[in-house]
């Protein structure tokens, strides 16, 4: 059977993650002097965004899966009997875990370790809980028995169809983060207004880039809007898929409580569609700020 691999920014269940034992390509997270590698514990996770290490306050870097780490799971994988596996990263755009990621595969071609192992690294083209539904999507076409190679194309091609949404609670603390990475986009000017207007932006995440869909005031119009998104394709019948993959930059059982959300959850049930939550990757709240709500799904238009 292929054996599946994901990157600790995958917004994938803890209890997917255990049933199919997917092993975490680790992002590094660094806090002060101390650095670590995430490897989705939820413990670790929980600990974050509790004691709100995850604001404007702390200096906290992110960095790639190194490409070391990466071949030494491949080759433990190797060594385990496995005989085709798939590594799926991060979009290859805003991280370099995916390059890093082929690196190690020509590495072990080089130096003859996967002569009986098919190894195939695939750029998810997504983030964070679009990475999270091209895993569910990939876990099913594993259990139907298909090839790492079949399940390779039919991976990117389905990739393409995964549209990825964040409400963003605090569009100052985005650009301090984005400023960080040297990237300019958002100006003190506007972050500042957005602040005293108490006006929240939904993030598109998409193949082809990123843009912002809505901007509202309120955070709490701005998780309904989000939600909404998915209530309207569930019950246009556009879904590609029956699921939709929610995650939150804090504790899971605040996720309730987000307005919206209910709702979301009381459509799906009525249309068969099942809602997956987790806890926001801490890649995805480091970036994008503490109580930012992320959801994806896949349709044929946004």
């Amino acid at each position: 059977m292929v054996q599946l691999v994901v990157d600790s920014g995958c917004d994938l269940p803890d209890e997917f993650l255990r049933k199919f034992s997917i092993p975490v390509l680790p992002h590094t997270v660094s806090v002060g002097k101390d650095t670590f590698g995430d490897q989705r514990n939820p413990a670790q996770m929980a600990h974050f965004y509790t004691l709100s290490l995850v604001d404007r306050s702390h200096q906290i870097l992110t960095g790639p899966a190194p490409t070391a780490e990466i071949e030494s799971i491949i080759r433990g994988l190797v060594k385990k009997g496995r005989k085709e596996i798939i590594v799926q990263t991060i979009n290859g755009g805003n991280s370099p875990t995916f390059a890093n990621a082929e690196l190690a595969v020509k590495n072990l071609v080089s130096t003859g370790a996967n002569d009986k192992v098919d190894v195939h690294a695939v750029d998810s083209h997504t983030v964070f809980c679009g990475q999270g539904l091209l895993a569910l999507y990939t876990l099913s076409l594993i259990q139907r028995g298909l090839s790492a190679a079949d399940i390779t194309k039919r991976t990117e091609e389905f990739r393409r169809h995964i549209h990825g949404y964040a409400a963003i609670k605090d569009v100052y603390y985005v650009r301090e983060r984005a400023r960080t990475k040297n990237e300019n986009s958002i100006s003190w000017l506007k972050a500042m207004a957005a602040r005293m207007l108490k006006l929240h932006p939904i993030l598109s995440m998409h193949h082809t880039g990123s843009t912002v869909t809505n901007t509202l005031r309120g955070f709490e119009n701005c998780t309904r809007s989000l939600f909404q998104l998915a209530i309207d394709k569930i019950s246009a019948g556009q879904l590609l898929m029956p699921s939709i993959m929610v995650s939150f930059a804090g504790k899971l059982q605040d996720l309730d409580k987000v307005p919206g959300f209910t709702e979301l959850e009381k459509v799906a049930r009525e249309h068969n569609v099942k809602v997956y939550k987790t806890v926001m990757s801490l890649s995805g709240g480091i970036n994008l700020g503490p109580n930012t709500v992320a959801l994806a799904l896949a349709s044929e238009t946004p």
